[in-house]
């Protein structure tokens, strides 16, 4: 089998890549190409170089709509939807995730908001620092309900994922999941945490109410049932706060509570691929999760045998994200093995 022209293939990659933007892992993809082996050949120009690109491609759309303009008086004066950023690049991802608005039909604020939310992970700064003007609390319930715009948030999930993913193969991105979980950390989908107890931060350590409308509840209550008033330790009791060291009534140890994490946050993170759903059962929720164990067998398995059937002179480009160490019986485990 003749050694393909990685030259050619590499003109070739750039002439799409200035006309639709499309990624090298994507394009290896169309072709039939393996990525793995590829990627040290089919790469993106550099940045100054797409933006030159970008600018030419620009200037021959301006002078083909300069001279369509002339042609005919009769024409229908429509007018289109104007975006600035025809592609949107988040320069500081290394997956480099780019995307038209107009394929997810959102416009160019709400792209910035997507651009900001990819390079931070805050929906407030984001929100702000995509141009909108309300602030505080009102800015902040905004800021969510923009995250939660269903095209919104479908680049956002789409953008998250770019950053995810690493490999095309099928092999590769089981290694990629494969890897996910071993690393992932449990405490992300559930806790048992110490929280404060009602007494915490009440005033002089007596009972605290969340607001005056629970207090007044719980009076007219006992006036009902003819007991003294409760307890008043004062307003603003928050159940996820921290428990108070030098509270009399718990001792600093607060109340234990389990907490369950908000699954649908969970796209662009190690805990996706541990998380396996929830089970309704008798005694409450359970969490599902991967064997983390079983995982790094598996793991340590397939990379084993990717090793073994790749020459030492073909290299797939796993072995710089992956290394293994050989350990003998007698050999102790190392503190910190690489995976």
């Amino acid at each position: 089998m003749s050694k393909p022209d990685w030259g050619a293939l590499q003109d070739q990659f750039l002439a799409d890549h200035a006309r639709s933007g499309i990624s090298p892992t994507a394009w290896c993809e169309a072709k039939g190409l393996n990525y793995a082996t590829a990627r040290r050949y089919i790469k993106k120009p550099s940045k100054s170089a797409q933006s030159e690109m970008r600018n030419t491609a620009q200037k021959e759309v301006r002078t083909s709509k300069t001279a369509q303009s002339g042609k005919g008086k009769t024409a229908t004066n429509k007018i289109e939807p104007q975006i600035k950023n025809d592609v949107i690049e988040i320069e500081s991802d290394p997956s480099e995730f780019i995307f038209d608005p107009r394929d997810y039909g959102i416009n160019e604020q709400q792209a910035k908001f997507v651009s900001e939310y990819l390079l931070t992970g805050d929906k407030y700064a984001s929100y702000r620092n995509a141009g909108y003007k309300c602030d505080g609390e009102t800015g902040k319930a905004a800021a969510r309900r923009l995250y939660r715009h269903v095209s919104v948030y479908r680049a956002i999930r789409d953008g998250l994922d770019k950053r995810q993913k690493r490999y095309t193969a099928e092999l590769d991105e089981i290694v990629h999941q494969l890897v996910s979980i071993t690393r992932a950390d449990p405490n992300e989908l559930s806790q048992f945490r110490h929280v404060n107890c009602r007494y915490c931060w009440g005033d002089n350590h007596r009972y605290q109410w969340r607001d005056i409308g629970e207090f007044d509840e719980a009076a007219e209550k006992a006036a009902g049932d003819g007991k003294p008033q409760p307890e008043y330790g004062g307003l603003g009791f928050v159940e996820s706060d921290d428990p108070n060291p030098d509270c009399p009534k718990c001792e600093g140890a607060g109340e234990g509570q389990s907490y369950i994490a908000d699954t649908r946050n969970l796209a662009g993170t190690d805990a996706r691929w541990l998380y396996a759903g929830i089970k309704h059962t008798q005694h409450g929720i359970q969490v599902l999760t991967a064997d983390q164990d079983a995982a790094r067998r598996t793991l340590i398995q397939l990379l084993t045998a990717q090793a073994a059937r790749e020459p030492a002179n073909n290299k797939t480009g796993l072995e710089d994200d992956y290394q293994l160490q050989a350990i003998t019986p007698d050999e102790p485990t190392p503190d910190n093995p690489i995976l």
